[in-house]
Protein backbone atom coordinates (compact mmCIF):
# COMPACT_ATOMS: atom_id res chain seq x y z
CA UNK A 1 0.00 0.00 0.00
CA UNK A 2 3.05 2.13 0.89
CA UNK A 3 0.63 5.45 0.48
CA UNK A 4 1.61 9.04 1.71
CA UNK A 5 0.32 10.40 5.04
CA UNK A 6 -1.39 13.35 5.06
CA UNK A 7 -0.32 16.32 7.57
CA UNK A 8 -0.52 15.48 11.16
CA UNK A 9 -2.45 18.61 12.48
CA UNK A 10 -5.63 20.08 11.12
CA UNK A 11 -7.42 22.81 12.40
CA UNK A 12 -10.92 22.42 15.20
CA UNK A 13 -12.86 24.27 11.98
CA UNK A 14 -12.16 21.66 9.65
CA UNK A 15 -14.40 18.21 9.15
CA UNK A 16 -13.86 15.56 11.90
CA UNK A 17 -11.07 13.05 10.76
CA UNK A 18 -11.62 10.02 10.10
CA UNK A 19 -10.23 6.67 12.18
CA UNK A 20 -7.53 6.16 8.89
CA UNK A 21 -6.66 10.08 8.36
CA UNK A 22 -6.03 10.35 12.86
CA UNK A 23 -3.98 6.98 12.65
CA UNK A 24 -2.12 8.15 9.19
CA UNK A 25 -1.33 11.43 11.00
CA UNK A 26 -0.49 9.47 14.22
CA UNK A 27 2.52 7.59 11.75
CA UNK A 28 2.96 11.05 10.69
CA UNK A 29 3.47 12.49 14.40
CA UNK A 30 5.97 9.02 15.22
CA UNK A 31 7.94 9.81 12.13
CA UNK A 32 8.29 12.92 12.73
CA UNK A 33 8.71 12.65 16.93
CA UNK A 34 5.91 15.22 17.28
CA UNK A 35 4.92 14.17 20.83
CA UNK A 36 2.30 16.93 21.21
CA UNK A 37 0.54 15.94 18.09
CA UNK A 38 0.51 11.76 18.77
CA UNK A 39 -0.47 12.54 22.42
CA UNK A 40 -3.84 14.65 21.01
CA UNK A 41 -5.24 11.40 19.23
CA UNK A 42 -5.04 9.31 22.03
CA UNK A 43 -7.94 8.81 24.72
CA UNK A 44 -7.10 9.60 28.26
CA UNK A 45 -7.23 6.15 29.74
CA UNK A 46 -5.85 4.55 26.46
CA UNK A 47 -3.85 0.99 26.41
CA UNK A 48 -1.06 -0.62 24.80
CA UNK A 49 -0.43 -3.90 24.78
CA UNK A 50 3.07 -5.64 23.62
CA UNK A 51 2.75 -8.99 23.01
CA UNK A 52 6.74 -9.37 22.18
CA UNK A 53 7.92 -7.71 25.81
CA UNK A 54 4.63 -8.60 27.23
CA UNK A 55 4.02 -5.46 28.45
CA UNK A 56 0.47 -3.77 29.05
CA UNK A 57 0.69 0.11 29.10
CA UNK A 58 -2.28 2.29 30.90
CA UNK A 59 -2.93 5.76 30.45
CA UNK A 60 -2.06 8.29 27.93
CA UNK A 61 1.47 9.32 29.67
CA UNK A 62 2.55 5.66 30.39
CA UNK A 63 1.56 5.44 26.62
CA UNK A 64 3.62 8.22 25.20
CA UNK A 65 6.39 7.48 27.01
CA UNK A 66 6.29 3.34 25.71
CA UNK A 67 6.49 5.06 22.06
CA UNK A 68 9.29 7.92 23.06
CA UNK A 69 11.15 4.92 24.20
CA UNK A 70 11.38 3.54 20.65
CA UNK A 71 12.79 6.66 19.12
CA UNK A 72 15.35 6.84 22.07
CA UNK A 73 16.47 3.21 20.62
CA UNK A 74 15.94 4.17 17.16
CA UNK A 75 16.41 8.27 16.85
CA UNK A 76 15.96 7.57 13.03
CA UNK A 77 13.02 4.93 12.75
CA UNK A 78 10.65 5.55 10.39
CA UNK A 79 7.16 3.74 9.70
CA UNK A 80 5.68 3.09 7.13
CA UNK A 81 1.70 1.76 6.59
CA UNK A 82 2.34 -1.66 4.29
CA UNK A 83 -1.38 -2.30 4.50
CA UNK A 84 -4.60 -1.47 6.53
CA UNK A 85 -8.58 -3.72 7.07
CA UNK A 86 -11.12 -1.15 8.58
CA UNK A 87 -14.21 -2.60 9.94
CA UNK A 88 -16.04 -0.16 12.19
CA UNK A 89 -13.98 1.67 14.27
CA UNK A 90 -11.29 -1.22 14.57
CA UNK A 91 -8.81 -0.99 12.36
CA UNK A 92 -5.51 -3.45 11.68
CA UNK A 93 -2.68 -2.33 9.99
CA UNK A 94 0.43 -3.81 8.48
CA UNK A 95 3.60 -1.87 8.98
CA UNK A 96 7.29 -1.72 8.28
CA UNK A 97 9.92 -0.15 10.53
CA UNK A 98 13.50 0.78 9.76
CA UNK A 99 16.04 2.99 12.29
CA UNK A 100 19.67 2.37 13.51
CA UNK A 101 19.70 1.25 17.03
CA UNK A 102 21.66 4.57 18.38
CA UNK A 103 20.50 4.58 21.92
CA UNK A 104 20.33 1.73 24.41
CA UNK A 105 17.17 -1.36 23.98
CA UNK A 106 14.91 -1.80 26.99
CA UNK A 107 14.63 -5.25 27.71
CA UNK A 108 11.36 -7.13 29.08
CA UNK A 109 13.11 -8.24 32.26
CA UNK A 110 14.42 -4.48 32.72
CA UNK A 111 18.15 -4.77 31.53
CA UNK A 112 19.11 -2.44 28.22
CA UNK A 113 21.75 -3.38 25.75
CA UNK A 114 24.03 -0.88 24.66
CA UNK A 115 23.41 0.52 21.33
CA UNK A 116 24.54 -1.84 18.70
CA UNK A 117 25.05 0.98 15.90
CA UNK A 118 22.88 -1.79 13.31
CA UNK A 119 20.49 -0.86 11.28
CA UNK A 120 16.87 -2.73 11.29
CA UNK A 121 13.70 -3.53 9.07
CA UNK A 122 10.42 -5.08 10.83
CA UNK A 123 7.15 -5.88 10.60
CA UNK A 124 4.55 -5.49 12.88
CA UNK A 125 0.68 -5.54 13.27
CA UNK A 126 -1.39 -3.05 14.90
CA UNK A 127 -4.89 -3.17 16.10
CA UNK A 128 -6.45 0.26 17.08
CA UNK A 129 -10.10 0.71 18.82
CA UNK A 130 -11.02 4.09 18.47
CA UNK A 131 -13.51 6.08 20.08
CA UNK A 132 -14.77 9.60 19.51
CA UNK A 133 -11.78 10.27 16.80
CA UNK A 134 -9.44 9.09 20.12
CA UNK A 135 -7.45 5.75 20.09
CA UNK A 136 -9.13 3.85 22.80
CA UNK A 137 -6.16 0.63 22.74
CA UNK A 138 -3.59 -0.71 20.53
CA UNK A 139 -2.26 -4.08 20.18
CA UNK A 140 1.33 -4.29 19.20
CA UNK A 141 2.28 -7.66 17.33
CA UNK A 142 5.75 -6.77 16.55
CA UNK A 143 8.58 -9.18 15.07
CA UNK A 144 11.11 -9.38 17.99
CA UNK A 145 12.91 -12.35 16.66
CA UNK A 146 13.83 -10.82 13.33
CA UNK A 147 15.05 -7.55 15.29
CA UNK A 148 17.18 -9.81 17.20
CA UNK A 149 18.81 -11.06 14.75
CA UNK A 150 19.88 -8.50 12.43
CA UNK A 151 20.95 -6.29 15.68
CA UNK A 152 23.30 -9.42 16.14
CA UNK A 153 21.63 -10.51 19.83
CA UNK A 154 20.74 -14.06 18.78
CA UNK A 155 23.07 -17.14 19.33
Amino acid sequence: MNQAVPSAQKSEKECKMTNTEISDAMMKAFNEADWDTWRSFMAPDVTMQDFASGDFIEGVDAVISYVMGWKSSFSNMIGTLENRIESGNTLVEECSWTGTNDGELPMPDGSKIPATGKSITIKNVLIFEMENGKCKSAKNYRDAMSMGAQLGLMG
